[in-house]
């Protein structure tokens, strides 16, 4: 939470951010039926940083199979404020990556954040299968460049 909210405000100038945060069993556990990891340490996590960082407002874990479907609308209405939150944390790599590749795989963006120093790339990864081929197509390498310009914007106050 720490690093997503240093880069909500260096990053994006959001100085109150939401940040909604999916569980990691079915249904979020379904109290402790399908999974106890939400109520034994990811809930008392989530209250210990709600009275650490008050103006930061932070979900309970929101069921992983529901937690996309605001983003979802947003991006398919290009409409960012019916998003919902600033940030969205996935408990693991598949958790995230599978809506987001679903929605915008030809323009997504992966951004490492808690750098000293800006970082994007394309999210499709290195795609050595087809380099060289002259069938790559250049949309999220775009999308990664024009991010770190503005990025890097944002940081030197411009």
């Amino acid at each position: 939470g720490l690093v997503i909210r240093r880069s909500l405000l260096q990053d994006f100038g959001i100085t109150n951010p939401r940040i909604a945060i999916s569980g990691i069993n079915p249904h979020s556990g379904e109290q402790g039926q399908l999974g106890r990891e939400e109520q034994d340490w990811l809930q008392p996590l989530i209250d210990r940083y709600r009275q650490q960082h008050p103006n930061v407002q932070v979900t309970n874990p929101i069921p992983p199979d529901t937690m996309w479907i605001n983003p979802a609308k947003a991006w398919s209405d290009r409409d960012r404020i019916s998003l919902g939150h600033d940030a969205y944390l996935a408990m693991y790599h598949d958790q995230g990556l599978i809506p987001v590749k679903l929605l915008a795989f030809d323009r997504a963006v992966n951004t490492t954040i808690g750098l000293p120093f800006v970082r994007t790339s394309p999210d499709h990864g290195t795609a050595f299968d087809i380099a060289g081929k002259g069938i790559a197509d250049p949309a999220s390498t775009i999308e990664a460049i024009a991010l770190a310009v503005e990025l890097v914007k944002i940081r030197q106050g411009a």
